[in-house]
């Protein structure tokens, strides 16, 4: 099984741009999250062409089973 964490971000066009990210850590909590997706906003870390990030719209975690056929 594959997880990735999606978090949604607001941006100053009024449009959002998702950033996934792969296997996030088992322990992650809306704190940290919060506090780290801040730090990328804040840091201008992160330049989509849906504009600036600005706030998190939404984030969750998507597990995945996957198999292999050839």
């Amino acid at each position: 099984m594959t997880k990735k964490l999606t978090v949604v971000f607001n941006t100053d066009a009024n449009r959002r741009f998702t950033l996934n990210i792969s296997n996030p850590a088992e322990d992650l909590t809306e704190e940290t999250l919060l506090l780290e997706a801040n730090r990328l906003i804040a840091t201008n870390a992160l330049a989509p062409m849906q504009g600036k990030p600005v706030s998190v719209h939404s984030a969750k975690i998507v597990e995945q089973n996957v198999t292999e056929i050839i």
